[in-house]
């Protein structure tokens, strides 16, 4: 439901003159850190304002101490569907508490707080991660940007809504690649055939056990483990999933490990021990503090 549209600008004024409230986000909800730290791409952000394209519409967010106001998207249907998608609802201060039981979370907690896992379209959830496998973020956001402008549907003032599987499954190789898709042309155009034709439900994952959903979307071409972790924990809200990566591992193995190296299975399968259910938000608190911030070791 979101895409990079660099179109989308605003400001503190604008937003104050035409939002209204949209959803009750109790404290320690933070909203620039949940949507700043790697769940999704094409969110520009800009001091407390967020800029994007959500259903089909340019919107503006800004948190206002325990409430969240838009600008932008005025029909109840799509104000409920963002709400579900921002995880306003996820008892943070709960979860946060047990994360705190870890002494290496302890000390990250009051720098990171408030990150709620978002609840994404797993269709554009998939597609993004695809593309964003050996890829970094700027070009991730022109490739997405560029697949919607050419496959999607108009939406409203100009924006242009995610390109469905049909579109993307009739997409010629030439038109794929025109979008700066590289070797991973030819898998996002397999796995919107694999959608399109029913081969595989997109829902399936949702309602199989952690295990079988991840068996489910790594057999899919261009799913790896990185990317069926991510798929699994943005869009179908698994949260045992850990989605490791250079800055997660550098984490782990630094804080946990004592240096030591490890795989990233080792890694993954160590969170999972050591978390459980609550290993994606621990995995989202590590690599916020690492990446975001910038920092070495907790205090």
């Amino acid at each position: 439901m979101v895409a990079a549209d660099p179109r989308c600008r605003g400001s503190h004024e604008a937003l104050t003159s035409t939002s209204s409230t949209v959803a009750f986000a109790p404290a320690p909800y933070h909203l620039i850190r949940t949507l700043s730290c790697g769940q999704a791409f094409g969110w520009r952000i800009d001091g407390t304002l967020a800029t994007g394209v959500f259903a089909g519409r340019r919107i503006r967010l800004q948190q206002r101490d325990s409430a969240v106001a838009v600008a932008g998207l005025d029909d109840p249907p799509a104000r409920r569907a963002l709400r579900r998608y921002l995880g306003v609802d996820q008892p943070l201060r709960e979860i946060e508490s047990r994360l705190g039981r870890d002494r290496v979370l302890r000390r990250l907690l009051p720098l990171t707080s408030g990150i709620a896992l978002l609840r994404q379209d797993p269709w554009e959830c998939l597609v993004g991660f695809i593309v964003s496998a050996f890829n970094n973020i700027p070009k991730i956001e022109l490739t997405l940007r560029r697949l919607t402008e050419r496959f999607g549907q108009p939406g409203r003032e100009g924006a242009v809504t995610f390109p469905t599987p049909d579109a993307l499954a009739e997409a010629r190789p030439g038109e794929l690649r025109s979008c700066l898709l590289g070797y991973r042309a030819p898998y996002v155009r397999e796995v919107a055939r694999l959608v399109s034709r029913g081969t595989f439900d997109l829902s399936a994952p949702g309602r199989a056990p952690y295990d079988d959903a991840r068996r489910m979307l790594l057999a899919l071409p261009g799913v790896g483990e990185k990317v069926a972790d991510c798929v699994l924990l943005f869009a179908y809200g698994k949260g045992e999933a850990f989605p490791v990566d250079v800055w997660v591992k550098r984490a782990v193995e630094q804080w946990y490990l004592g240096g030591r190296a490890r795989s990233e299975r080792w890694i993954r399968e160590f969170a999972r021990d050591r978390f459980g259910d609550l290993a994606g938000y621990a995995q989202q608190h590590l690599f916020y503090y690492r990446r975001s911030l910038g920092r070495g070791r907790p205090a």
